[in-house]
């Protein structure tokens, strides 16, 4: 949780490499505007989804978010996915999920749900 809070970290700080410079993604960025539940620690929020790769999604919510250690996103069509939170921003943060079964959790998900339309943000 340190890393979060220690530096206020943005969404752009969090990419980055701090001995090597910039640091690229893993996977290819697509832009998704879709209602989520997100609960972090004890509180619950209604989000949006901004953009989501196979290995996490960027998010929205209405009110600023405090970070915890636990996070739970719930999105349409999918069983709640266990994840990590990257970095906050205010009301924006960045959560990713760990494999499963070696496996990316969104993957057929954003398959279905964007299949072409790319984001590098």
């Amino acid at each position: 949780m340190e890393k979060i809070v220690r530096a206020g970290l943005d969404a752009e700080e969090a990419n980055e490499d701090r001995g090597e410079g910039f640091k690229p993604r893993r996977f290819e960025r697509r832009e998704v505007r879709c209602p989520v539940r997100v609960r972090i620690g004890n509180r619950q929020y209604a989000a949006y989804l901004d953009n989501a790769s196979h290995g996490g999604v960027k998010l929205r919510t209405g009110c600023p978010i405090v970070p915890a250690e636990r996070v739970i996103v719930q999105i349409p069509d999918l069983p709640p996915i266990k994840g990590e939170l990257r970095w906050v921003s205010g009301r924006e943060a960045g959560v990713a999920f760990p494999l499963v079964d070696g496996l990316a959790p969104l993957s057929e998900w954003l398959e279905q749900r964007a299949p072409n339309s790319a984001s590098d943000d």
